[in-house]
């Protein structure tokens, strides 16, 4: 007998991954390439993992003293202690006061997901997530201004008139229409053509411009903020134009950005900030001087502060801003575990509260296992056992126990002053093999004529880093060469290797002189 089905009005979901390594494997070509992968490569093509970690698990396996009860609710203390120490140091301050604690989490997503939680309940002002990460490729493509007219520019910054500009721009490629569905205006500086001018110009409204499958964030973690009902905005440091990492993106958002926003800060050791640009950085998040205070503050500052970040400076008065950083491969930008998160001592030294998403998987290669903390920093020990109290009530909601052989394995090498260092010396093994492949597609690059400079190559840390490529050029390296790499030619470098850099490097100068003009 046919009966109707509770799922018929269930549509299918639009599919969230790109289709380029379908579209890969269905390529018959015998030289194709895939340039893609999320995680490390051997020189044999296969998933890197840390020499230590098979010995690990095959000791866990063998040991009959373990039992396969349930964690507690906050998962292996032992294994939060040690994640901690190697994302701090063991003699931090916050370690030392006691005033950092972590929950353990489930999967990649899980700290962003119990964190978002949390977030949405305490902190209800907070209804926008900026996203600002290395991971996209066009900067200010998803270009998002602020909803807010209270956020007003009372001078021209150089920030606020390329945005006028760039709106502009855009508005009149478009027809003057507005092609998406909830336009919104924006109040804008004065122009630049008549400094003089104290009134302010509103425009008329304007799409909200994005990139790639319209509203979908391109950042994992951006879903899961999304589907919390926050209003997610994304920006890369990536400066397609520049082939650099432009650390100012953080300075520029921070400007834009409204009271009690949400800041998820990823890759953020890529943009190799200055001691001044941080301290730019902590003040317009924290505390600013009043509209009152600035007239006498000006004279005194303006021999002293780069005369465009000054209106950044002063503009922005107790915004609340909230921190939540992604710190997914610590130790495999710079083959220094200390180096790649010292960024973290300037946020604790200046007193800021944040949650940190610490993923173990990437540098241990341990992928399968989706193991980490979600990273708890607060003033004083009494407000942390309070937020740690309410994130572990989330997580009986959520998954209510963590799994066991992923934390075991971590805190088994980190816990063994031997074990840890050949996990180090791994580490370091891997990321000078990184460098070395990059500095050999450079000279390849070189050496073969390819027009234009490469030194971008080798400046980026990690594995995944932009080959500077436009569109045109990537399109040729797929149809053309059946190397697959995105679109913003972001790529893993391990998966380049001695039996294909000369195919690889060969095709990228074809791909160069065949454009060339076209842009």
């Amino acid at each position: 007998m046919t009966t109707l089905s509770v799922f018929m009005d269930v549509p299918l979901a639009q599919k969230l991954e790109g289709s380029l390594l379908k579209t890969y494997k269905q390529d018959s070509c015998p030289n194709k390439i895939f340039l893609a992968f999320r995680v490390c490569q051997t020189s044999k093509g296969q998933s890197w993992v840390s020499s230590v970690v098979p010995k690990m698990r095959l000791q866990i396996a063998q040991d009959p003293s373990l039992n396969y009860e349930y964690l507690p609710v906050n998962g292996m203390r032992s294994f939060t202690e040690a994640a901690l120490k190697l994302l701090f140091g063991k003699h931090n301050q916050v370690i030392v006061e006691n005033r950092v604690g972590g929950v353990h989490i489930v999967g990649d997503n899980g700290a962003f997901q119990l964190g978002a939680q949390f977030l949405k309940i305490w902190r209800k002002d907070s209804q926008i997530v900026y996203i600002i990460s290395s991971k996209k490729g066009e900067l200010l493509c998803k270009m998002g201004m602020t909803e807010d007219p209270s956020l007003l520019f009372p001078s021209p910054t150089p920030f606020a008139i390329f945005t006028v500009a760039l709106l502009n721009l855009c508005h009149e490629q478009d027809g003057g229409q507005a092609n998406c569905a909830c336009p919104f205006p924006v109040i804008v500086p004065p122009s630049a053509s008549d400094p003089q001018t104290h009134s302010l110009t509103r425009l008329p409204p304007f799409p909200q411009y994005q990139l790639e499958g319209g509203c979908v964030p391109t950042e994992p973690y951006g879903l899961v903020f999304q589907d919390m009902g926050f209003t997610v905005r994304e920006y890369s440091f990536w400066d397609s134009k520049q082939l650099c990492m432009d650390a100012n993106v953080l300075l520029n958002v921070a400007e834009q950005a409204p009271h009690d926003s949400i800041f998820v800060i990823g890759n953020i050791c890529d943009c190799n900030l200055t001691q001044s640009q941080w301290a730019m950085l902590m003040a317009s998040l924290k505390v600013s001087p009043t509209s009152a205070q600035l007239p006498s503050l000006m004279p005194s500052t303006l021999s002293s502060i780069n005369l465009i970040l000054f209106p950044f400076s002063f503009l922005l008065q107790n915004k609340r801003i909230f921190l939540f950083f992604d710190i997914s491969n610590q130790g495999l930008s710079t083959g220094d575990l200390e180096k790649d998160t010292g960024f973290l001592q300037y946020f604790v030294s200046q007193g800021f509260e944040f949650f940190c998403s610490q993923s173990l998987s990437k540098n241990f290669g341990i992928y399968d296992e989706g193991v980490g903390i979600l990273v708890v920093v607060a003033l004083n020990n009494e407000l942390l056992l309070c937020v740690l109290s309410q994130l572990m009530k989330l997580t009986q909601a959520l998954w209510l126990n963590p799994p066991t052989t992923g934390a075991r394995i971590i805190t088994s090498i980190l816990c063994n002053p031997a074990l840890q260092e050949e996990w180090k010396q791994s580490l370091k093994g891997l990321v000078e093999n990184i460098m070395l492949i990059k500095e050999k597609v450079k000279e390849k690059l070189r050496l073969l004529g390819t027009p234009g400079s490469w030194d971008h190559i080798t400046d980026q840390n990690g594995s995944h880093s932009y080959l500077g490529l436009n569109i045109q050029q990537v399109e040729y390296l797929v149809k053309k060469k059946h190397i697959y790499l995105p679109k913003n030619s972001r790529i893993n470098f391990t998966c380049i290797n001695a039996h294909n850099i000369d195919y690889i490097t060969q095709s990228i100068n074809e791909a160069v002189l065949s454009t060339k003009g076209l842009d």
